[in-house]
């Protein structure tokens, strides 16, 4: 058996929250810097660490510089979140004043996840919902691609695998038949 390759199984598309999931997290927030970090996360789809990563000195008016896991990348920055961050304080701030770590950053998007009721989920999940809905929203996988840092476009795919419902809308949209019926009748 040690020659024989395991069968290859069909991966799930990530989890991701639905839009009013993703609304009631960010009521959840008891604090500003918790709805800050929550808005940069869910605008920008950067991993935990690189969110920790941020520097003033590193923001400008349409982007930022993460440094994290795949080293240091420009992510766009919507200016709406760009707003919300100014007057925050970088390198993010514990409760108790200290720099923030990677655990407390955790508990906090745990405790806001829990107290919206999704049951289950971490920061990456606020991850795959950004890179979710981006697609939803139309944006494709190749700057999806860029803004999440994969070398990989097969990562990429599997964060934008699309489930049964969001291709019955897309289908929709895009029927070849429906767009001629409906030049016809127009």
């Amino acid at each position: 058996m040690a020659v024989v390759s395991a069968p290859r199984l069909r991966r799930r598309p990530p989890g991701a929250l639905e839009p009013g999931e993703v609304r009631r997290v960010m009521a959840s927030a008891l604090c500003r810097r918790d709805r800050v970090m929550l808005s940069v996360l869910l605008d920008t789809g950067v991993r935990v660490g690189e969110l920790l990563s941020m520097r003033w000195e590193w923001v400008g008016e349409d982007t930022f510089t993460v440094d994290g896991k795949t080293g240091q990348r420009e992510v766009p920055l919507s200016p709406w979140v760009r707003w919300i961050l100014l007057g925050v304080e970088l390198p993010w701030r514990s409760q108790q004043g200290g720099t923030l770590t990677r655990s407390g950053a955790y508990r906090m998007v745990r405790r806001c996840l829990a107290r919206a009721g999704v049951r289950k989920g971490g920061p990456h999940l606020l991850r795959h919902t950004f890179a979710r809905l981006y697609i939803r929203g139309g944006g494709d996988q190749f700057s999806l691609r860029r803004i999440l840092g994969h070398s990989d476009i097969r990562t990429t795919a599997m964060y934008v695998e699309l489930e049964m419902r969001d291709v019955v809308v897309q289908h929709r949209r895009f029927s070849p038949l429906v767009r001629l019926l409906e030049e016809a009748a127009g």
